[in-house]
């Protein structure tokens, strides 16, 4: 019961609280820095061509090591056709 009271009148503490609000000149000054903090569309391109060059890269050396793997796995492949036996 303690705490049923207890939790009631932590909530019932905010009640008449008025809502803060902003002086229209502090409004007006936030309103100003988020307008001078927006990106370039030549900032946005140069990223979108970085992210485009770093895919290809890496699909690159993806593909080069998978043709290497393949080359490990033929020799491998050939060196058990000859004698047809897995264990010497």
């Amino acid at each position: 019961m303690e705490r049923e009271d207890f939790i009631n009148k932590v909530l019932k503490s905010v009640d008449g609280i008025a809502k803060a609000t902003p002086s229209d000149a502090i409004f007006l000054k936030i309103e100003k820095k988020i307008k001078e903090t927006t990106i370039s569309t030549k900032v946005l391109w140069l990223v979108a061509a970085s992210i485009v060059v770093l895919i290809s890269f890496n699909i690159m050396l993806l593909n080069d090591k998978s043709n290497s793997n393949e080359s490990e796995i033929a020799s491998l492949e050939h060196s058990i056709n000859k004698s047809n036996q897995l264990y010497k």
